[in-house]
């Protein structure tokens, strides 16, 4: 596999970190450890495989399934072998959640940083990337793996209104807890709900949602005053992950949460809009930083 990066440094306490992208397959983050612990679920790298999804896959400059009114078709569709695939399957979509992810991005790399960019006057196999999403765009990811962390700077601006966002593949376990302090609406699809009591802890607006059943949902983040950026917390049973995030339209910070019945991982993924099946900003960025505590 051509274009892979692997980032490597140290904690204050000598634990080695280490992340590793596939910059030619859409800067997908392919592992990401805190010395033998695996944070990314393993499992999902034939949906990586297969169709550039699982893993560490972006989103943007499009979220999921466009209407078909919205997909672009002036190309040619063998330029993507998964594209017939979907098509068998009645999928219209040929890129869910975007072309990001689906193409090689031009990068410049060190020890500890990746610096990569994307733009719709990228050609990919002779074609404008442009003509594949439908829109011009120009991406720029940031990533830094620094003491404490992974870092990841996300920046889109683009001719129409665009959405970006990370849908990484954690692992969880059967008693994994999801803790964020969210407003008390959520969406469900594309309806608008109130929060159930049930999904709350005994502090105010804050979930307390378990990985024992499924779920797809997305909410929209409260920042708590003591702290920089929007948390969200993953607790398993030997460690916890903190997504810590900030986008720069706040009002429409938000984060999905998807999570298949008995599946081995839960996506948590930063978002740049609440609604992002139809997004109303050009400009759009987003900071995201995963840490790793072992219990």
């Amino acid at each position: 596999m051509n274009g892979l990066v692997k980032l490597t440094n140290q904690s204050e306490n000598n634990q080695k970190l280490e992340a590793l992208f596939s910059c030619n397959y859409g800067m997908n983050l392919i592992s990401f450890k805190k010395d033998d612990t695996e944070i990314i679920d393993q499992s999902t790298k034939p949906l990586f495989t297969e169709r550039c999804a699982g893993l560490g896959a972006l989103i943007g400059p499009h979220f999921h399934h466009r209407p078909s009114n919205k997909i672009p078709h002036n190309y040619d569709i063998t330029l993507f072998p998964h594209i017939k695939g979907n098509l068998e399957k009645g999928i219209k979509e040929p890129f869910s959640h975007g072309i990001a992810r689906y193409v090689p991005w031009k990068y410049k790399e060190s020890l500890t940083q990746i610096d990569a960019m994307l733009s719709g006057n990228d050609l990919y196999k002779s074609t404008f990337i442009k003509e594949l999403e439908g829109f011009n765009f120009e991406m720029h990811l940031n990533i830094k793996l620094v003491h404490d962390g992974l870092i990841l700077d996300y920046r889109c601006e683009s001719e129409t209104p665009s959405v970006i966002g990370f849908h990484y593949y954690f692992n969880c376990d059967t008693s994994s807890i999801i803790k964020a302090h969210v407003k008390s609406i959520y969406r469900d699809g594309l309806n608008y709900k109130s929060i159930p009591d049930t999904w709350l802890d005994q502090t105010p607006d804050h979930i307390h949602l378990s990985t024992q059943g499924s779920l797809d949902f997305g909410f929209q983040s409260l920042r708590d005053k003591d702290k920089s950026m929007n948390l969200v917390i993953l607790e398993n049973q030997s460690y916890d992950l903190h997504i810590e995030y900030i986008i720069s339209n706040e009002n429409e910070s938000s984060f999905q949460i998807y999570h298949p019945k008995e599946s081995s991982f839960v996506c948590i993924e930063p978002l740049s809009s609440f609604s992002p099946n139809s997004p109303i900003y050009k400009t759009n960025h987003l900071q995201m930083k995963l840490s790793v505590y072992k219990k």
